[in-house]
């Protein structure tokens, strides 16, 4: 090959696409978000969860709910009737419980506890036998 044949390898002939480095530049730091999000609730920063049972002693099952002072509410499940349903992995909606029994939509049974109350109790509540008596009676089931 002669000296005088230049075949262009010392210069690049294609350029970056802006559009492929955004999409890099954004992943990456979407990326470093995530890790430090991990990190911090990895070292404690996140929210804590807890055990709850439902000592349902109604003739139905209900679903349970769980509001903290503010009244935002979070979905345990359906407790069966005359069971002992544990939920677990409950985010703690802090220093004040209200829980809220229902059966097709209905309020059934409501109860508010501080989270000690909660603790010194192991986390369990009761929903009394008459709290869907009313409804039974109506034929539900």
């Amino acid at each position: 090959m002669s000296p005088s044949m230049n075949t262009g390898l010392d210069r690049p002939t294609a350029t970056g696409d802006p559009v492929v480095l955004a999409v890099l530049a954004v992943t990456a730091v979407v990326t470093v978000i995530g890790i430090l999000a991990l990190l911090r609730a990895a070292a404690g920063g996140g929210v804590d969860h807890v055990t709850v049972r439902i000592d349902n002693q109604a003739g139905l099952a209900v679903q349970v709910d769980a509001l903290n002072a503010s009244g935002d509410r979070v979905g345990l499940g359906e407790a069966e009737p005359t069971t002992l349903t544990t939920f677990s992995q409950i985010p703690d909606v802090g220093s004040q419980w209200t829980l809220v029994a229902a059966y097709g939509g209905r309020e059934v049974h409501r109860v508010s506890l501080t989270r000690a109350d909660l603790a010194a109790g192991n986390w369990t509540v009761t929903i009394p036998a008459a709290a869907t008596t009313t409804l039974e009676r109506a034929g539900f089931q």
